[in-house]
């Protein structure tokens, strides 16, 4: 689907609304927390979301990570599910979500998964990996591998060696797929999640240089702007942003610039958007 105007102002409020939430929770756990990705440029350029984006992201450290997983349900709003593996055993993502009740934003991707569709802020781990560049592309291929695993334990994405549940494979070569398959055949779920894990943090107790989402290559954060962090201002509210955010930003984003032509606005408008599904059954 396309937005309409009106419904993306609206989805931008909630998306306010569930990442002050998030804010609030870190405050109160003392978990620290950083924005990224395009939520980044939103705050360096808009001072809040980019004006045609649909999402928030957020990034921690691993070790931030897992204590949000462990203390947030205890400190969020009812109005909120926190998603991830340990709360929802047929979750596609190796990441976390926060993602507000009785609403929809259900991605195309993803429509035919009985998992919760709420409109969400996402939650990612930032591992730290390796300054050599050699050692970084071999654990990132195989973060990759295992996130693969994780992926198609539950939903097969790919043209061979199963049936995919997609109308539009992912491309990965016959190889590959029989090489997940193999993984998929043998090991649970919960090993493969343990097993991903333990690839992804590999370098957790190295003196690296560098965090990142370890299977998108260009996310890398200098470690020293994510713990020393600065606070800007996004969407009416103060949030923390890493040091340096533009030499961040121009390692992801090459051509950054405050204005995109309107071919490049790209957002992940989905397949079924909901602000209130209480309504819809009245």
């Amino acid at each position: 689907m396309k937005y309409r105007k009106e419904d993306l102002l609206r989805l931008h409020e909630e998306l306010y609304r569930t990442l002050a939430e998030v804010v609030r929770v870190c405050e109160v756990c003392n978990i620290p927390y950083f924005i990224q990705g395009g939520s980044a440029i939103g705050a360096l350029y808009n001072k809040g979301i980019v004006p045609w984006d649909d999402d928030i992201d957020v990034g921690m450290t691993r070790d931030n990570y897992e204590r949000f997983l462990r203390e947030a349900p205890a400190h969020l709003s009812s109005e909120y599910f926190l998603e991830w593996f340990g709360t929802e055993a047929n979750t596609p993502f190796y990441f976390a979500k926060v993602k507000r009740n009785n609403t929809l934003f259900v991605e195309e991707i993803w429509r035919n998964m009985d998992i919760h569709h709420g409109i969400f802020v996402d939650i990612f781990p930032y591992d730290r990996i390796p300054n050599s560049s050699l050692l970084e592309r071999l654990h990132r291929f195989e973060c990759k591998f295992w996130i693969n695993c994780f992926m198609g334990k539950e939903i097969w994405l790919w043209r061979h060696c199963g049936k995919c549940e997609i109308d539009e494979p992912l491309p990965k070569s016959w190889i590959g797929c029989a090489a997940i398959r193999a993984v998929v055949s043998v090991m649970s779920r919960k090993a493969i999640y343990k097993q991903m894990n333990r690839v992804l943090g590999r370098y957790n107790g190295c003196n690296t240089e560098r965090v990142n989402i370890a299977r998108m290559p260009k996310d890398q954060i200098a470690r020293a702007d994510i713990e020393n962090t600065v606070e800007m201002e996004f969407g009416g509210m103060m949030v923390k942003a890493p040091r340096n955010i533009e030499v961040y930003l121009r390692h992801h984003y090459p051509n950054l610039r405050p204005v995109l032509p309107e071919e490049e606005q790209v957002n992940h408008a989905p397949y079924r958007l909901s602000f209130d599904t209480t309504k819809e059954r009245l």
